[in-house]
């Protein structure tokens, strides 16, 4: 097999320079093996290829003077992103205005049709767990828009339930807090439907009161949280969970192509993939720390030279996540700033000789790896042709899931990204990653809609995670 690669690898397959090709079949002594899915080349993992189940379209809108990327028309990014602990019920989620956002339609309820008693467009977010939905227990603004009574009704679903807690039912409302608005809402449970997946009796949050400027342009309708069970406030089992248990798809995974060209649709892939829309193998790693998709960061380099070398421990990145609901790249702060150094803001025309960035990533046979990001990707492009990196500092608290760095919607969009869970079990979870195949055309059965009180497309300001993923239940 002939495979076009754009990672350097150290191991037993010596050291490939970027971009090369990698001729797997002619190494010497290559051991070649399969499993679940998964293809093994002396200790490199690399997806199978299998073919997706189905597709979920994605839609992003762009407002003006949202930051591009460099050389190519503006495109979408969303961000949800949660600071601090909770406790019980509560959740934390600053959650700031940005530039765009990427949504797609999930079915809620059953009417009397046998169909979805909602369709909401919501965000995919591999950096939570948790799910909300717009209901018509919303009454004031932004609720009181028109369409805002198609909204999820619980009276209308005939399999709608009450949630109960300690066997009586729950009156207790669930409290995201944004740095410029909040959500509330109670707890609920009903029947989830994501193309042909129906998943029944799923716990939710409906969306009671939007409070803050941020809702009275965002076309928000739900969240569809996509990390780990300890990541879940209440304990509440994820959607995800429930789909590998009732044996939805014949592969318990997910991927994101994210097409650089606006005007081409987008995709969340379920069960498999498209090889239509990558170039070369998919290299998988082991998730490290099953509460974010969380890998090991072995090293974080610039010229060949190691960043995390030169700072302390508190901002020495173990981890990088990846975080389909944040924009940017994150780094620590002192990273952050060596990071900028390196790359000042300046016209367009002046970073083509910008150096890569390289994250140096393990594999689950302990060998090393090197992923390189060009200055075509990392960096951004405002409304005055001025570019800027696409990083944000973050620093994560909590030793047990930091100091990390984030790769975000920024990244996805040139990387198909797959997360993947094997047999189910957590010490299974896998994330790979290819180049994207730039404007290729997802086969995406179905229909799209706009979003119930949704603005024209280029009026409507967008939500995105401005610092990150870090939504969490108290773990002892």
């Amino acid at each position: 097999m002939v495979f076009p690669y754009s990672w350097q690898l150290r191991g037993s397959l010596a050291a490939l320079s970027v971009p090369v090709l990698l001729l797997i079949s002619s190494v010497e002594g290559a051991e070649v093996r399969a499993t679940a899915g998964i293809e093994v080349v002396n200790g490199l993992e690399i997806h199978a290829g299998h073919a997706a189940h189905h597709m979920t379209a994605l839609t992003h809108r762009l407002r003006k003077g949202a930051a591009r990327r460099h050389g190519e028309r503006s495109r979408a990014s969303l961000e949800v992103d949660a600071l601090g602990k909770t406790s019980g019920y509560q959740l934390t989620t600053p959650l700031e205005d940005m530039s765009s956002e990427y949504t797609g339609i999930i079915g809620v309820g059953t009417a009397s049709d046998g169909g979805p008693e909602f369709e909401a467009r919501v965000v995919f977010d591999t950096g939570s767990t948790n799910l909300w939905v717009a209901s018509v227990l919303c009454k004031d603004s932004p609720c009181d828009r028109e369409g805002s009574d198609k909204f999820y009704d619980p009276a209308k679903s005939s399999t709608s339930q009450a949630f109960l807690e300690d066997g009586m039912e729950s009156d207790s409302d669930i409290d995201i807090i944004f740095g410029t608005g909040e959500l509330k809402g109670p707890l609920h449970v009903d029947t989830y439907r994501v193309g042909p997946m129906a998943v029944e009796k799923q716990p939710f949050a409906m969306i009671r009161e939007m409070t803050g400027d941020v809702f009275s342009s965002f076309p928000f309708e739900g969240i569809l949280g996509l990390a780990f069970p300890s990541l879940s406030f209440g304990g509440i089992e994820p959607f995800f969970e429930r789909v590998i248990k009732a044996k939805l798809l014949k592969s318990n995974e997910f991927a994101f192509y994210l097409n650089t060209d606006s005007n081409r649709p987008s995709a969340l892939l379920w069960g498999g993939v498209d090889k239509d829309l990558f170039d070369g193998p998919i290299v998988m790693f082991p998730v490290v720390k099953p509460h974010y998709w969380s890998l090991e960061l072995v090293d974080f380099r610039i010229k060949g030279q190691s960043i995390k070398a030169h700072v302390s421990d508190e901002s020495k990145a173990k981890y990088v996540l990846v975080d389909s609901g944040t924009t940017y790249f994150t780094a620590p702060s002192e990273m952050y700033y060596s990071i900028m150094k390196h790359f000042p803001e300046a016209a367009c025309s002046d970073v083509e000789d910008y150096p890569p960035i390289q994250y140096v990533l393990r594999s689950a046979h302990n060998q090393t790896f090197t992923l390189e990001v060009s200055q075509e990707t990392y960096m951004v492009m405002d409304e005055y042709d001025s570019c800027r990196p696409a990083f944000m500092k973050l620093d994560i608290k909590r030793k047990s899931y930091g100091p990390a760095m984030i790769l975000g919607e920024v990244f996805m969009r040139h990387f198909f990204t797959v997360f993947s869970r094997g047999d189910g079990s957590l010490e299974e979870a896998k994330v790979g990653f290819a180049r994207a195949k730039a404007g290729a055309e997802p086969k995406i059965e179905g229909h799209t809609r706009k979003a119930s009180y949704l603005q024209p497309l280029q009026a409507g300001s967008m939500m995105r995670r401005q610092t990150g993923a870090i939504r969490q239940r108290q773990i002892a």
